[in-house]
């Protein structure tokens, strides 16, 4: 069932009386995370990966208290790195304001979003594939997505969740990585977007980090001033009819999308999806 938020009943119409906040977390854009082995990729036993989920996990605590400090009354934070089955929240560390969605697989792309929602959050983002000084840069999967275009605007994760949450009419407002992913955001967003740049890539494997205490404190002034006019932020919206389009590294992998609806090859490795909004293509690809 859906997070019930309070609200309010005026002349048959809903108003909410709160600030309802999303938060969409990753891991590789985490301060002090640069490589693969940190983000679960050898495995969830790794010592360096255990690490890192404490380093998101404070993370998080420093939006959301950024969030609550700014007036918001509602905050709902999801898992949303892929590794071990999107459960890499430290639970015992996680602040008791928030809600948390734990686990996969999702009954959509972002589980419990809706409209009642008022502004999103990014934390713990990385870059687009093929960033130059992009720490640990990737669009969805590094082993077999090459480059994502909608409505052939090149996105990368951040794109994928901003242009979701503007088919709801939602904007995201903040946004916290490496350098790389938070130019990324202003680029595609706006230059109102927030953004907390938590390290600087040297290469996709070496950043120069912050140290984690003063991340934190980035991440949770960043969010809290995200808060204060969310409505400048305008939400990202495109056309319809959506298409989108997804280059694969190989031939494998394209073929892997074709029992799924409204998929079409155009090429033995890209892949074209087609709908009416794009939440309804997003329901093609990932439900």
């Amino acid at each position: 069932m859906p997070v019930e938020f309070p609200d309010n009943i005026k002349n048959g119409t809903r108003y909410s009386l709160f600030m309802k906040v999303y938060v969409v977390t990753d891991l590789e854009g985490v301060d002090c995370v640069v490589l693969p082995r940190q983000v679960g990729l050898s495995g969830t036993e790794d010592p360096m990966y255990q690490k890192a989920k404490h380093l998101l996990t404070q993370e998080v605590n420093a939006a959301v208290e950024g969030a609550f400090s700014a007036g918001a009354e509602q905050v709902l934070v999801l898992d949303g790195h892929g590794a071990n089955s999107a459960y890499n929240l430290v639970v015992e560390e996680l602040s008791e304001k928030a809600h948390y969605v734990l686990g996969s697989p999702w009954d959509k792309y972002l589980p419990q979003f809706d409209r009642t929602i008022d502004a999103v959050f990014i934390v713990g983002q990385h870059p687009m594939a093929g960033t130059r000084n992009g720490v640990l840069d990737h669009t969805m999967s590094s082993e077999t997505w090459v480059n994502a275009y909608i409505n052939n605007v090149k996105v990368g994760e951040i794109g994928f969740i901003a242009y979701y949450a503007g088919y709801y009419g939602v904007p995201v407002v903040l946004v916290t990585g490496d350098h790389a992913a938070c130019e990324e955001a202003k680029t595609l967003i706006g230059a109102e977007v927030e953004v907390a740049p938590v390290k600087f890539g040297l290469s996709r494997t070496s950043a120069r980090c912050l140290s984690p205490a003063k991340a934190r404190s980035l991440i949770r002034e960043k969010a809290e001033a995200a808060l204060q006019n969310p409505k400048s932020v305008r939400p990202l919206q495109t056309s319809s009819p959506v298409e989108v389009r997804i280059e694969l590294l190989n031939t494998a992998a394209a073929k892997g999308f074709l029992s799924r609806k409204s998929s079409k090859l155009i090429d033995e490795r890209i892949v074209v999806f087609t709908g009416d909004s794009i939440a309804q293509v997003y329901e093609f690809m990932f439900g």
